[in-house]
């Protein structure tokens, strides 16, 4: 593969990388303001993002390998860069992670808070520390 392919293809995997770190970014900014209803299209970009970098890895790799890469000086410092910023997107996707798990955690909590305050049924717990709401009455309906 010529000189100038392998730049093309390092130009474009920098580029799918800061339009992750992007993604991520604005990811963050809508799970602080907790606009759900377009977190969803955003975790397709995402997805479409991720593919894209992986069909890229694909390509680079069937022309040289990661550690010729980082030992040629004409690419070294472009790779260097690229690994930054996926370092970057894999802390920034640990981040969102972890605010989405801790949300959850809050809205199962609530969610059992209402389910025993709305009804006289009792509360167990399953196996995962979910609520399990059984009920008092004899199933009979009036």
């Amino acid at each position: 593969m010529t000189q100038s392919s392998i730049v093309e293809l390092l130009n474009k995997q920098e580029e799918k990388a800061n339009e992750l770190h992007a993604l991520l970014s604005s990811e963050l900014e809508i799970l602080k303001a907790r606009k759900l209803s377009i977190l969803e299209a955003k975790a397709i970009e995402k997805e479409n993002c991720l593919n894209a970098i992986n069909q890229l890895d694909i390509v680079i790799k069937q022309h040289a390998s990661l550690d010729a890469l980082k030992s040629d000086t004409r690419y070294a410092e472009q790779v260097d860069r690229i690994i930054a910023l996926f370092n970057e997107c894999k802390e920034q996707n640990e981040i969102n992670g972890q605010i989405i798990n801790t949300s959850q955690i809050a809205i199962n909590r609530f969610k059992g808070m209402l389910q025993k305050s709305i009804s006289n049924n009792s509360m167990t717990y399953d196996q995962k520390g979910q609520t399990n709401i059984k009920s008092n009455s004899l199933g009979i309906k009036a």
